[in-house]
């Protein structure tokens, strides 16, 4: 199931998306790794990789806070 999430996203981040800013990026993950649902290096809830999950402009936080 997180392999088609990951693949979900990734055609969503090539057809729609672009890198964020590194003042967004370092802000989001300012914000996930403050987050109760964070599992080391993934997010509990969607179970995507943070690093690249808060880079991509396409995604958002399953929780709405960024």
């Amino acid at each position: 199931m997180r392999i088609l999430r990951f693949i979900k996203a990734l055609v969503k981040f090539i057809i729609y998306g672009d890198v964020v800013t590194k003042d967004v990026h370092d802000e989001r993950m300012s914000i996930c790794e403050s987050c109760e649902h964070r599992c080391g290096t993934t997010c509990c809830i969607c179970g995507c990789y943070l690093k690249k999950k808060t880079q991509w402009s396409s995604e958002h936080c399953p929780k709405n806070k960024w």
